[in-house]
Formats: C-alpha cells, structure tokens, sequence
C-alpha cells in the first residue's frame, strides 16, 4: 500500500508547486487567451491531485471493511461514478472560459481520449473483467491519471514563463 501513499504525496506536492508558481508569477491588469487556459490548466492540476489523493487513500480505507477484491473494485467503481460528471464539468469549463472544448487544439482531444480510456479500464476493473490483478490495475489507471495531471503541471510552467 506505500504506492498509494506514495503517489498521493507526489501528486499533492506537484499541486503545491503549481499553485506556488501561478501566485508568484508576476500579474498583468488584463487577460488574454493563454491566461485563461493556464488558469483552466491550473484548476485542473488541483482538482485532480484532490481527486488522485483520495482515490489513493480509498482502498486503505475500505480495506478495513472488506477483503481485498472488494475493496479495489468498490474503489475503482467509485472513481467511475466521480470522475465521468467532473469531465463532463471539465469540457463545459472550457467552453465557459473560452468558447471552445479543445483548448490547446489536438493535446486535449488526446488527453480527453486518454481521460475516457482511463475511465473504461477503472469499469472494467470494478466490474472484474480484468483478472485478478486488482491492486495492480488500480495502480495503473490512477498512475496514468497522475501522468496526466505531471502533463498539465508541466504545459503551466512552460506557457507561464514570460518570453525575455
């Protein structure tokens, strides 16, 4: 269980560093596009390390009520239940700030792919069409969620640096 734990501490310093980065950046009086979708990507950066904490910390939790199979697979169902309203957010997000659902053209199409391929492996999982490997899986798509939030961590410092 230390790769929970693990992953949950990474993932909520990353947050803390972004958020660290986008107060000390120095501020403009007017916004332009790239300042709406570096306030999108960091909006992102911390729901998801929220969301990875937690769903880090679940099968802990559950595992002191129920056997280790069900305990993964409640855990994996639930972030199925969590995490397909929140896209859904995510996509209206985009368009509310600016207009379109793609913000960064083809890169968010393919984490939007990414985001529903996780989705699928995490049904599968709660649904115990992947063997018996329940940690395991469980670690993966919550590894590649992280992966994804790391991605968006690392688009806010590279278009929030001031060209010279």
């Amino acid at each position: 269980m230390d790769e929970f734990y693990a992953l949950g501490e990474v993932t909520i310093t990353i947050a803390g560093f972004a958020a660290l980065f986008s107060i000390l950046r120095p501020q403009k009086k007017t916004w332009g596009d790239l300042d709406r979708v570096n306030l999108i990507r960091f909006y992102m950066m911390l729901e998801f390390a929220c969301l990875i904490s937690i769903f880090c910390f679940l099968p802990v939790i559950l595992l002191g009520y129920f056997k280790t199979e069900i305990a993964f697979r409640l855990s994996s169902g639930l972030f199925c239940l969590v995490v397909i309203p929140y896209e859904i957010y995510a996509i209206k997000r985009n368009i509310r700030y600016t207009g379109k659902i793609e913000l960064a053209g083809g890169t968010t199409v393919t984490l939007i792919i990414i985001w529903n391929l996780i989705i699928l492996f995490a049904l599968l999982g709660a649904l115990d069409l992947l063997g018996e490997s329940y940690k395991t899986n469980y670690l993966i798509f919550l590894f590649f969620f992280f992966i994804s939030a790391l991605f968006l961590f690392i688009r806010l410092i590279y278009f929030s640096i001031r060209k010279v």
